[in-house]
């Protein structure tokens, strides 16, 4: 018997276990396959903001990203690596643009000389860059173990939800709650106004003394060397023109590229996973919409139709939390706790992140 059951051993299932049981609560984190099984588990893991225009998804990514660097900080110090990250444009278009988002930027930053960044192939700094000193990267699997000291987990179970009175049974354990935190892989329960999709992503780790004293992000990421290690990353795959061999060989020269010291390295590890995201780009965290009993109660709705969000019917004890792209170690600490909250019944969801905003579309595309 627990207070709530999650449902994917991911980084966005392990903050939200990790805040519900700093409330107190009884959790059991399930997963099909094991910790870090999916996309977190081959995550860069760099803790870095967002750029652009100063719309409502650059402010929630970077309120994450900067509750993001705390949390790590005090919550897991041995896995945290502030060595600050430079983003370089990819071409002059693209510097165009970076000196439009400077003036939306609302986290720290300075434009970079030369000389902080020798280590970088002078030709790739021809168009400037932005130097972030607060940014980090983390290790995925130690912070993964450290959130789940004294919390119970529980591996090789497939999930098939089901009621039973007034409770969630899984396996024969039994919640008053359940997270769904399942990434991209299938919904163990029916949420028809939810289409996840997904974009496969590698990951390479290499032996190397290559001095990279900061992170380094362009069309890859490259870590700072820490004990000679560095992670370079990521690919996305959508169309599969490529083998991966041929995309990791394209990590390992790209990082080259970037940093001519690289020449000399050893590829020690490869990880691949599907990253999670809907077309909005935006996070989904609290609680589920039962949209049979929605349509039952407004029918299906036209472009002009409004209805308060707060009328929308949930399915009991269901809450749901992930879809955070390429940038789960960003969300995740900052999504956990508000999906915890709201379990919690602390907080109300911001209509941003909400699934609600999908069945609404649900429901005028199907009156369409």
């Amino acid at each position: 018997m627990f207070d709530t059951i999650i449902i994917g051993a991911g980084i966005a299932g392990i903050t939200t276990a990790y805040w519900l049981h700093s409330a107190g609560q009884k959790v059991l984190l399930i997963d099909r396959k094991g910790l870090l099984a999916g996309a977190s588990g081959a995550a860069g893991a760099f803790i870095s903001p967002r750029l652009g225009k100063g719309g409502e998804l650059q402010r929630i990514t970077n309120r994450a990203y900067l509750f993001a660097l705390e949390f790590y900080e005090e919550k897991t110090p041995e896995s945290f690596f502030q060595k600050g990250l430079v983003r370089i444009p990819k071409n002059r278009t693209d510097a165009e643009k970076f000196e439009n988002f400077i003036t939306h930027l609302d986290v720290p930053f300075r434009v970079c000389d030369e000389e902080d960044i020798s280590f970088v192939a002078k030709k790739h700094l021809k168009n400037g860059a932005l130097c972030f000193l607060q940014s980090a990267f983390v290790d995925p699997m130690s912070v993964a173990k450290k959130l789940l000291e004294d919390i119970k987990t529980a591996f090789g179970i497939d999930a098939k939800p089901f009621r039973k009175g007034d409770m969630w049974c899984i396996d024969g354990y039994l919640a008053k709650n359940i997270v769904v935190a399942t990434g991209a892989n299938r919904l163990p329960l029916n949420i028809p106004y939810l289409e996840i999709g997904g974009v496969w992503g590698e990951r390479i780790d290499v032996k190397s003394d290559a001095s990279i004293p900061m992170s380094l992000h362009k069309h890859i990421s490259v870590s700072a060397n820490i004990d000679g290690n560095v992670r370079i990353g990521a690919t996305h795959v959508r169309d599969g023109s490529k083998s991966e061999i041929e995309r990791l060989n394209d990590l390992i020269v790209g990082a080259i590229d970037l940093v001519p010291e690289l020449k000399d390295q050893k590829l020690t590890r490869i990880y691949a996973g599907l990253r999670s995201s809907v077309n909005d780009h935006f996070p989904i965290a609290g609680a589920v919409a039962n949209a049979e009993k929605t349509i039952e109660k407004f029918g299906m709705l036209s472009k002009k139709d409004r209805i308060s969000l707060k009328e929308v019917p949930k399915i009991e004890g269901c809450y749901f939390t992930g879809c955070f792209g390429g940038r789960g170690f960003v969300f995740a600490p900052l999504i956990g706790k508000m999906t915890a909250d709201v379990i919690l019944g602390n907080e109300n969801i911001e209509s941003v992140l909400s699934s609600d905003r999908f069945l609404l579309r649900y429901m005028r595309k199907k009156k369409l």
